[in-house]
């Protein structure tokens, strides 16, 4: 799953599937750190804290997925892709079912 979350990282519905077919318990988990994260995407509070969707992106993606590699450059090349699949799913992931979690 790492591999197709890297190749499909700028495809916006693929990585909502991707996020979908998770096993339930780490589907909701995933969708509430992505809606809690959504929330510092307003406005005034970027024009605060100076966190964007792609510094958000860069500092949550290596929590989020974990290169299998344990090669130091591959993991460094990956993390682009990582910080690109993040940023995807915070400007457009639907978590608003998880309404009254977060």
């Amino acid at each position: 799953m790492y591999q197709k979350c890297l190749e499909n990282c700028e495809h916006a519905a693929y990585c909502a599937t991707l996020i979908s077919d998770l096993p339930d318990i780490n589907r909701l988990v995933v969708t509430y750190v992505i809606r809690f994260l959504q929330g510092f995407l307003k406005e005034d509070i970027v024009k605060k804290t100076k966190m964007t969707a792609d510094n958000l992106a860069m500092v949550f993606a290596p929590n989020l997925l974990r290169c299998t590699s344990t090669d130091l450059q591959v993991a460094m090349d990956n993390s682009k892709w990582e910080m690109t699949f993040v940023r995807t799913l915070l400007n457009t992931l639907d978590t608003s079912y998880m309404e009254g979690f977060v």
